[in-house]
C-alpha cells in the first residue's frame, strides 16, 4: 500500500510541476524595449499626425485593436509607408497596449497581419509638442522620459539607422 500511495504523489508533484511550468507562460509581461531596441526593431518609423480617432474590433494576426486613428506621415525617418493610414491601437493585451489619441507624434511602427500599430506598446508614439518629444533619459533606460528638441531626437534616430547601416556591411 505504501508503494501505491508513494508512486501516486511521485506523479500528483510531477503533474503539478509541469502544470506550474506552463502557467508561467501564461502570465506574460509586456517587454519594453531600450531606446536603441525601438529604433532598431521597428519597421517605419515617421513623424505623423493623428487627425480622426475611434473605436474598433480589427483583428491583426496576434491581436485584436479596440481604436484607429486616420494618420498624415510628415516625414518618413525609416522603412516605407504611405502618405496617410490607418493605425490600430488599444491592444487586448492585459499587460500593455498603445494607446492611439489624436496629435503630432514620432510614430515606432510594426505590421501585425496587414495592419499598422505601435511597435514598443504606449512608447510608440512619441508625443510632439512645441518641437519638444519626450525622449529617453539614457540609453539603457527603458521607462523615464525628458523633453529633448525634436530635431535632437530626429538627428539621433537617423545616426542610429545610419551606424547600422554600416555595421551590417562590414
Amino acid at each position: 500500500m505504501c508503494s501505491s500511495l508513494a508512486k501516486e504523489m511521485k506523479i500528483f508533484i510531477a503533474v503539478l510541476l509541469v502544470a506550474c511550468s506552463l502557467s508561467h507562460q501564461a502570465f506574460a509581461k509586456a517587454y519594453f524595449q531600450t531606446k536603441q531596441e525601438m529604433i532598431e526593431k521597428a519597421e517605419a518609423i515617421a513623424i505623423i499626425e493623428i487627425s480622426a480617432v475611434q473605436d474598433s474590433d480589427s483583428k491583426g494576426k496576434i491581436w485584436t485593436y479596440r481604436t484607429k486613428g486616420t494618420v498624415r506621415v510628415e516625414e518618413v525617418l525609416k522603412g516605407e509607408l504611405p502618405k496617410e493610414f490607418t493605425i490600430y491601437g488599444a491592444e487586448t493585451f492585459i499587460c500593455a497596449s498603445c494607446p492611439v489619441t489624436k496629435g503630432r507624434f514620432i510614430a515606432f511602427l510594426k505590421k501585425d497581419g496587414d495592419l499598422w500599430t505601435g511597435s514598443n506598446w504606449h512608447l510608440s508614439l512619441r508625443p510632439i509638442s512645441d518641437d519638444m518629444v519626450e525622449w529617453y533619459v539614457a540609453d539603457d533606460n527603458r521607462y523615464e522620459m525628458k523633453p529633448n528638441a525634436l530635431n535632437t531626437v530626429v538627428a539621433e534616430i537617423k545616426t542610429h539607422k545610419a551606424n547600422k547601416a554600416v555595421d551590417s556591411t562590414r
